[in-house]
């Protein structure tokens, strides 16, 4: 054999093998003991394809594809009457929380079909997924906590509680498991932050 070539050597490999399983790169065995390594201008373009697959791998996801179906489509939305942060109304829900539906269909394109009802059978539709989202006064308290995904408490409001004052966080209430839908509902509510004092305020019991 010429040129110090091993009988054994491995043909080349073309691309990557990276995957998704706990980060794992699969790469071709190397030539030899005299391999010559490749510039590193050569290996930045691969590894720069290698870390951002290996990036979306963690990307928060919708097994139901609620975010897509949303977008540019129709949200399914349950309303709970909780004055004043779900009111009755001749368009669907009113008071605060119907805010939040507001800037959330507007920043999806989406239209809003409204689903009012008991709190216990719009819960029950949502952890099936029937529903994309349920608003209805609910707290961080809720006995549901374990059935649907509650985002972050957006606003927490001092109440009155047997003569002693309470902190009560409220959250809305998403369909479970669907994480790229829950992170933008997340998102709309951090940038309404500002505002829930003053519609609070403007609603006062």
């Amino acid at each position: 054999m010429s040129n110090g070539a091993l009988a054994n050597d491995p043909p080349p490999v073309a691309g990557d093998t990276t995957t998704c399983r706990r980060g794992e790169r699969s790469l071709p065995p190397p030539d030899g003991p005299h391999r010559t390594l490749a510039p590193m201008h050569r290996l930045s373009a691969p590894l720069l394809l290698t870390a951002a697959a290996l990036a979306a791998c963690n990307l928060p996801r919708d097994p139901d594809g609620t975010l897509d179906r949303v977008r540019g489509g129709t949200m399914r939305v349950g309303m709970v009457i909780d004055t004043p942060w779900v009111t009755d109304s001749s368009d669907g829900a009113g008071g605060i929380e119907r805010t939040i539906v507001n800037d959330l269909a507007r920043e999806l394109g989406a239209k809003v079909e409204w689903h009012p009802g008991p709190a216990a059978a719009l819960l029950d539709s949502l952890h099936e997924r029937e529903l994309d989202m349920v608003i209805g006064g609910f707290t961080t308290q809720s006995p549901w906590k374990r059935q649907v995904a509650l985002t972050k408490p957006y606003y927490t409001d001092t109440v009155m509680v047997h003569g002693k004052r309470t902190e009560q966080p409220h959250a809305v209430a998403v369909a479970p498991g669907e994480n790229a839908w829950h992170v933008v509902v997340e998102r709309v509510l951090r940038g309404k932050k500002n505002e829930f004092p003053a519609l609070r305020q403007a609603r006062a019991r």
